[in-house]
């Protein structure tokens, strides 16, 4: 297993994952039915393709198609409801951390250090579109700071799918419509 699929995917096990959801609140998820997964943009898989490869992508795709079946969506062909997207963005922070008592001190009482700390921050996320059209109706996405640990012994399945559940969690269950009427039968109409 590559470093860097470990390093990416690390995000679902951090205690400091940040989860955040955006809602087009005109169009609501829950009457739809059905999703398909948008065809993969050759684009990113060429420019980054540590991060989007088949492997990555499989578990991906798994951990959202479990999850949103749990909640009442079926997974369709071309005329779904839903086209689903998915992207992962790696971005380079710095942060200038103080000296442990809360200040700086100047030369004169210390030997100058680096207090500047660089570390990676990774984004994966799930944008879901209203098929017919074409419009962005809901977006879910996860931020963490990357660890990377060679022996640290996490199953990057088990890490992708806390990370999507994480970004799933606020994701509306389907409503079947109201007009769907059941019929009841009643004792008195039972013979």
């Amino acid at each position: 297993m590559t470093l860097a699929i470990l390093g990416i995917f690390f995000i679902g096990c951090s205690p400091q994952i940040r989860v955040y959801h955006d809602v087009d609140r005109s169009l609501p998820v829950s009457q739809y039915h059905t999703f398909r997964w948008a065809k993969a943009d050759s684009t990113a898989w060429n420019m980054n393709p540590v991060y989007f490869n088949q492997l990555n992508d499989c578990r991906i795709k798994q951990a959202v198609n479990d999850l949103l079946t749990a909640k009442g969506y079926l997974l369709g062909a071309d005329t779904s409801d839903l086209t689903l997207r998915y992207d992962i963005r790696i971005d380079e922070q710095s942060m200038l951390l103080p000296d442990p008592y809360g200040y700086l001190y100047g030369d004169y009482w210390m030997t100058p250090r680096d207090n500047l700390f660089r570390y990676r921050e990774a984004t994966l996320i799930l944008d879901v579109w209203q098929a017919q059209a074409s419009r962005l109706i809901w977006r879910g996405w996860a931020v963490a700071v990357i660890e990377v640990v060679f022996d640290d012994g996490k199953n990057p399945d088990v890490v992708i799918r806390s990370a999507v559940a994480k970004i799933l969690d606020a994701f509306p269950a389907y409503r079947a419509p109201d007009d769907v009427i059941t019929p009841v039968a009643t004792q008195g109409q039972l013979r």
